[in-house]
C-alpha cells in the first residue's frame, strides 16, 4: 500500500495571504484568536450552536425586534 502525505502548505503562501488584510481586520482577528485560545487554556466550554440553533434565536430576534416597531 502507497501512502503519501502531502503539504498543503506547498501549494498556499501564507504570508501573501496574510498581507490582503487590512490593519483593523487583522486586529479583530487577532484579538479573537487570542481569546478563543485562552479560553480554552482556562477550560471554558466553547459557544458554539448548531445551525438550527441559529436560526431558532435569529427569527426569535427578529420576532421580538418587530414587536417593538
Amino acid at each position: 500500500m502507497n501512502s503519501t502525505c502531502i503539504d498543503t502548505l506547498d501549494d498556499t503562501d501564507v504570508m501573501e495571504m496574510q498581507d490582503e488584510l487590512t490593519p483593523e481586520q487583522r486586529v479583530h482577528w487577532e484579538t479573537s484568536i487570542e481569546s478563543d485560545l485562552r479560553e480554552i487554556a482556562e477550560g471554558k466550554p466553547q459557544k458554539y450552536i448548531s445551525g438550527d440553533e441559529f436560526w431558532s434565536e435569529l427569527r426569535e430576534a427578529v420576532m421580538r425586534q418587530y414587536e417593538k416597531v
